[in-house]
């Protein structure tokens, strides 16, 4: 009997189904980290484990490298895996991956997680697009240093053109007023529009003398 044996269905079709997780997977092993549904994170994690196995353990093999591209499709993730991240996971017997819960996404409710590879070639820093900032005396100095060098005549000039380029061109008084005029006159105009509209929707309504 096949009881309680429809996991990692995705409610998917069977090729519809290998092409989202060749599709995830490429992405999992190219940016080492992803955001999606658990779900999915679920299924991925049964999907790319054997093939980072395959990779592991003949990691020269012509072989291997033809069974994973078998099931990646693409010749540029097979290069990096058995390159790169394969040799990093010799000594590990299992769990390649890690899924990091982020709560219910807004709209539909799906549970979000983050997937990502337990070692990895790519810092942290990188994968959260973090820059490193640079101490407070050092930016001083580089200042200093520039604003020294810059210093001529012919400066001073282009500084005070650059001033008069940015400021606000100049409004007449005139045409001010007009605008302000025509403002009142048409928030008068839909106030009687209004007025109007008004008598004549309570009209019908109006309880005619006996």
């Amino acid at each position: 009997m096949r009881h309680c044996n429809r996991k990692g269905r995705l409610s998917r079709r069977t090729s519809w189904r290998k092409a989202t997780l060749k599709a995830l997977a490429n992405d999992l092993l190219t940016y080492q980290r992803i955001q999606t549904t658990r779900a999915k994170a679920k299924a991925l994690r049964q999907f790319v484990e054997p093939i980072i196995t395959i990779a592991k353990n003949d990691p020269d093999s012509v072989n291997a490298k033809r069974r994973v591209y078998a099931k990646l499709c693409d010749r540029g993730v097979v290069t990096s895996l058995f390159g790169e991240l394969a040799p990093l996971y010799k000594d590990v017997p299992g769990g390649y991956t890690r899924i990091m819960g982020l709560g219910n996404r807004r709209g539909d409710g799906a549970k979000m997680v983050v997937i990502e590879l337990t070692k990895r070639t790519i810092s942290d820093d990188d994968l959260l697009g973090i820059i490193a900032k640079e101490p407070a005396s050092k930016k001083k100095a580089k200042k200093g240093k520039e604003s020294g060098k810059g210093k001529t005549k012919e400066a001073e000039p282009k500084e005070k053109e650059g001033e008069a380029r940015h400021a606000a061109p100049a409004v007449d008084i005139e045409k001010q007023e007009e605008r302000a005029v025509e403002d009142v006159r048409k928030e008068k105009a839909k106030t009687e529009q209004k007025k109007i509209s008004q008598q004549g929707f309570f009209k019908r309504f109006r309880r005619k003398s006996i």
